[in-house]
């Protein structure tokens, strides 16, 4: 006779989720059943198989089954993880590693060309972190090469300064009896030389006094600018090329409120520059204008010079930055830019080109005054 069966099962009404429940229910150790299994054979589907079956063979199959699947899926999972760390100590962690040290050794000897990161050919995160990196440094660099020459170049400067203010002391004195002189000329021209000496003590003293290249406050007095200008080209005097000439269209009655001293140096800077501009010309002419408009003064130097020279537009009104010329230091329209932004207002280079150039002056209404 065959065995008493003690659970029936039936593959015909059989789904995924009562097959799956059954056979967590096959591998329990404590049941040794004898079970019946129902089902069609696929090449006759009118067919019924009976078949009956220990479990206990069953379940150790299973388990067999199972810990082979166990094992070849801890086998996969390990040869996986190791790609994977593989993979991403290559394309990560070995970049940001390099990064991380070119930045410490960037950090310890900034100066040292031989220690800005090479740039690799990646185009993703970790390539334009690079390439970042290597410009930061770059840039880094040469600020750092610029302000230790500025630092020496600013204690020269401030020893320089100290003999220059007490020959210039000398200067004033001489300058004083050359003002009681009798001679006309010496009458005309000593004003000028005692007012250019004034101005020349008194930069001195305020380069010591504001060494931290910040410039004193504006004191600001209404002044007719036409007399301003008139005594900037005086001021020019000999140092004007030949056939080069200035040409002052402001009115007489043109009144402005501001520093005249920091103005002065302003337009001076704008002349001087133009002048050096039109050396070697046989009709040059510098032409100064002003007028109200918006709002605001606006204060026109135009010259009809070659133009300025398109490498040196970028970073024109910055010291050192700009050079224009041959022999100069950049510095002018940067001390121009400067003053002009401490009365609230700005200088602009408006246009250039092979007929000429163009600097305008803007100073808020609010600063000025009209002409009583």
């Amino acid at each position: 006779m065959p065995p008493e069966v003690d659970a029936a099962y039936d593959l015909r009404a059989a789904t995924p989720t009562t097959l799956i429940a059954d056979a967590f229910m096959a591998l329990l150790p404590w049941q040794d059943r004898v079970i019946r299994v129902d089902g069609l054979v696929g090449a006759y589907p009118n067919v019924v198989v009976q078949v009956v079956i220990d479990e206990k063979p069953m379940r150790a199959a299973m388990y067999d089954y199972a810990g082979r699947i166990i094992t070849l899926s801890i086998v996969i999972s390990l040869i996986t993880a190791v790609l994977v760390y593989l993979s991403l100590h290559w394309l990560l962690v070995r970049p940001m590693r390099r990064i991380t040290q070119s930045m410490v050794d960037f950090r310890d000897d900034p100066e040292d060309p031989s220690r800005t990161i090479d740039m690799s050919d990646r185009s993703d995160e970790v390539g334009i972190a690079e390439r970042e990196l290597a410009d930061m440094q770059s840039q880094l660099r040469g600020a750092l090469r610029q302000n230790t020459h500025l630092a020496a170049l600013g204690t020269a400067v401030a020893k320089i300064n100290h003999d220059l203010r007490n020959i210039l002391a000398t200067a004033q004195l001489v300058s004083g009896r050359l003002a009681g002189s009798e001679d006309p000329e010496v009458k005309r021209v000593a004003p000028t030389l005692v007012r250019s000496l004034n101005r020349a003590v008194a930069l001195c003293t305020n380069t010591l006094r504001y060494g931290r290249a910040e410039e004193a406050k504006p004191s600001r007095v209404p002044f007719e600018l036409q007399a301003l200008i008139d005594d900037v080209t005086v001021a020019l005097g000999l140092s004007l090329p030949v056939g080069v000439s200035v040409e002052n269209e402001v009115s007489a009655d043109f009144v402005i409120n501001a520093d005249r001293e920091q103005i002065f140096r302003v337009i001076l800077n704008l002349t001087r520059n133009a002048a050096d501009a039109l050396s070697g010309t046989d009709d040059g002419k510098i032409t100064a204008r002003a007028n109200r408009d918006g709002g605001f003064v606006e204060i026109r130097i135009e010259d009809n010079g070659p133009g300025v020279h398109e490498e040196a537009r970028e970073g024109l009104f910055e010291a050192f930055s700009g050079l224009s010329r041959s022999g100069g230091t950049g510095l002018g329209l940067a001390i121009a830019k400067d003053l002009m932004i401490g009365h609230g207002g700005d200088v602009k280079l408006l246009e250039t080109g092979s007929q000429g150039t163009v600097f305008q002056l803007i100073l808020p209404e609010a600063q000025s005054v009209s002409a009583a």
